[in-house]
């Protein structure tokens, strides 16, 4: 995420202050400038669907206060931060998301496509080679730079601690194995997990989605198979996909989602029907939408009959501005009873997820966030809860290629404008501590697992040799 491609993050990239001089970049490549209009500057996050989270990020780091250094200007303004609140909803800068990877589903909602602009399909074809590519990532560059591309409010979701406490209950590890069909190891006649220390990104922002089973299950196989272009990519997915559901559940896992319950705004959400015994085995995954579109193919609406579904009537979509998550829930026959990839969601303030290891050690699950797949679990076999509200609200640069059919109006009545989110005074000074957290390594201490803390709570790891 921190490569040469990542344009508008790498290139400024020098100090706290030029960083964010995005005034400079403005005016020598042509354009008046407009900062001054009230416009706000931009940042290019160049990458898969993860590189929006490491944007701001890296943008919270070059705020981050440092009293011993306040000749130098990083004088903390009261917040933790060398930028005001004030100062930070005029000027925080809004991101657009440059296509790297391979889904991208950032970039095409917010109308910026599917693929790298630059793309030489056929370097010496009819269609132009390298001078046309070379024009399509200029003309792309200049879209998102022109002062009249639309700007709006977007919607950042953080895993915070449950209401009540200081920290997570939960530690985490990331799958490991040999490449291939199945990375599981055999022992002792069966298929069982190993894991490693979780590298990073650490989980706290959640720009585009989270869940819960299956899917995260499938990221975290194809995490150490990933290929070289998109398309194998995709087949990979496909072809993990296959090898869980035909595979024995390894004992680190549950059946399914056996074990799995949410409440969303203190209310039960899942699995439905919770008073009757072993509802969540009938579920595959579980979580939310924030964005709509997942994997470049699945879509969310509002729940509604059977009529409705069938009759294409108007649905309201998933909204990235609307102060709510879609969560959805599904079994294979969901598909058939949508009919289609667009799933029944329903819009939601807060989600927690609550995981049951019936006093069991070495039982966990794994999620997912933003393309993202971590393993989740207690040392001490205990059950653990995953607690998700949002946490920021952050402008967008809209591209040309925006379908609003998707997104929903994207006018949502609020001034845009960056701010922490938070329904009272001590809501917002949560997140602030918990985004201090996370750029000062604190998140890292205390959500991944030590080696010592794997072991002991009855998990594998591979050894030297594997």
């Amino acid at each position: 995420m921190g490569s040469k491609a990542n344009i508008g993050v790498d290139c400024w990239t020098f100090s706290g202050a030029e960083l964010l001089d995005v005034d400079h970049v403005w005016t020598s490549l042509g354009f008046e400038s407009h900062l001054s209009d009230g416009n706000m500057p931009r940042v290019i996050s160049g990458g898969g669907d993860g590189t929006g989270s490491f944007a701001m990020f890296i943008v919270f780091l070059a705020l981050r206060a440092d009293d011993a250094r306040k000749v130098e200007g990083l004088e903390d303004k009261g917040n933790g931060f060398i930028w005001s609140d004030a100062e930070m909803a005029e000027s925080f800068p809004a991101i657009a998301q440059m296509p790297l990877g391979s889904a991208n589903d950032f970039g095409n909602i917010l109308g910026w496509g599917q693929k790298y602009p630059g793309d030489v399909s056929c370097p010496c074809g009819p269609c132009g080679g390298r001078e046309t590519a070379f024009s399509n990532l200029k003309r792309w560059l200049m879209a998102v730079m022109n002062p009249k591309s639309r700007v709006v409010n977007f919607d950042v979701w953080g895993l915070m601690p449950p209401r009540g406490q200081d920290s997570c209950n939960f530690k985490l590890a990331e799958l490991t194995g040999r490449r291939g069909r199945n990375p599981n190891a055999k022992v002792d006649g069966q298929r069982q997990v190993r894991l490693k220390q979780a590298g990073k990104p650490v989980p706290f922002f959640i720009c585009l989605y989270f869940s819960a089973g299956l899917g995260a299950y499938m990221t975290s196989r194809f995490q150490i198979n990933r290929r070289k272009t998109p398309l194998r990519n995709r087949a990979e997915y496909v072809r993990q996909l296959l090898g869980i559901v035909t595979e024995p559940t390894p004992p680190q896992l549950s059946l399914r989602l056996t074990g799995i319950t949410i409440d969303c705004e203190e209310e039960a959400y899942f699995p439905p029907r919770r008073n009757l015994p072993n509802q969540g085995r009938k579920y595959r995954e579980v979580g939310f939408y924030n964005i709509n579109w997942q994997a470049h193919g699945l879509h969310g609406a509002d729940r509604a009959s059977v009529g409705s579904r069938l009759c294409c009537s108007s649905r309201s979509p998933v909204k990235f501005n609307d102060g709510k998550i879609d969560m959805f829930r599904w079994k294979f026959a969901s598909f058939f009873k949508n009919p289609g990839t667009t799933m029944q969601t329903d819009k939601k303030e807060d989600m927690l997820l609550n995981f049951s290891t019936e006093q069991q050690k070495g039982k966990g699950v794994f999620f997912q966030w933003d393309g993202e797949a971590r393993y989740a679990f207690n040392p001490d076999g205990e059950d653990f809860q995953i607690y998700i509200r949002k946490v920021l609200n952050v402008p967008v640069v809209i591209g040309p290629w925006v379908d609003e059919r998707l997104t929903g109006d994207l006018n949502n009545g609020e001034q845009v404008e960056f701010s922490f989110f938070g329904k009272d005074a001590e809501d917002k000074q949560a997140v602030r501590r918990r985004v201090l957290q996370l750029v000062s390594g604190g998140l890292d201490t205390e959500l991944i697992a030590s080696v010592e803390e794997i072991l002991g709570a009855g998990l594998r790891m591979a050894g030297p040799s594997q």
